[in-house]
């Protein structure tokens, strides 16, 4: 009788310990039903200017990040979204900040959003490609995904018409397809305007968009990413 009962503590003690080494593996170790990578949430950052930093958003010169592009993406997935978006910035200057604003955030994605302040500038073209060249180099890892957004669209034509400028976009549409092959980590974002360029109450001025607007460029950017977001959770 005694063995029998060295026997049934035995046996209770081992399915006792049984269910608390599975019980640890699921806090510990599961991800099922987390968006995440290793247990750890997937970081996003948005390296821009005011297009990424929300001008506009909720107020005519005014910047507003949570109705930003960014933060209408970071609701679409559970992952984290950061906005290094800076209103004004040429690729200069967002290439400055670079080991400030983007590397520290070991991001798994980047999404860069510039050259329109270049444009407006008259910057010189060879700056701003090789500035473009120079913030890939310093982000491309060999494996972080990188998605170059276009800052315009065909249609913002009849604009540069209106303003009196002399650019086109040409050299932009050989320069981002000339970026794209130089990594094979790269990915071209042609279209962020669908939905929001042309149609009034979606902008907040001829550049920006408003609070809606800036949730249509997310659906708009997401559509392409999204993708890649699905290979990370896999």
């Amino acid at each position: 009788m005694k063995n029998i009962m060295k026997l049934f503590k035995l046996i209770a003690i081992t399915i006792i310990l049984v269910l608390g080494m599975a019980i640890i593996g699921c806090k510990d170790g599961s991800t099922n039903g987390d968006d995440s990578t290793n247990g750890k949430k997937i970081t996003l950052v948005c390296l821009g200017d005011s297009l990424t930093a929300g001008y506009g958003a909720t107020a005519s010169f005014e910047e507003d990040k949570s109705k930003s592009y960014p933060a209408y993406l970071e609701k679409k997935d559970n992952i984290s979204v950061i906005n290094a978006g800076v209103s004004g910035d040429t690729t200069t200057q967002a290439l400055a900040r670079v080991d400030s604003d983007v590397l520290p955030e070991y991001p798994e994605i980047i999404i860069i959003l510039l050259g329109a302040n270049d444009f407006f500038k008259n910057i010189p073209f060879s700056t701003t490609q090789d500035n473009f060249q120079q913030i890939i180099e310093k982000v491309d890892d060999g494996n972080r995904k990188i998605y170059l957004a276009k800052f315009y669209t065909d249609a913002m034509a009849s604009l540069i018409s209106i303003l009196g400028l002399s650019g086109t976009f040409s050299q932009y549409n050989d320069m981002f397809n000339t970026l794209v092959t130089s990594s094979s980590n790269i990915e071209l974002i042609e279209d962020i305007w669908t939905g929001v360029w042309g149609v009034r109450e979606h902008m907040s001025d001829p550049i920006h968009p408003n609070a809606k607007g800036y949730e249509i460029m997310a659906d708009n950017i997401y559509k392409v990413v999204q993708p890649y977001l699905q290979t990370l959770k896999e």
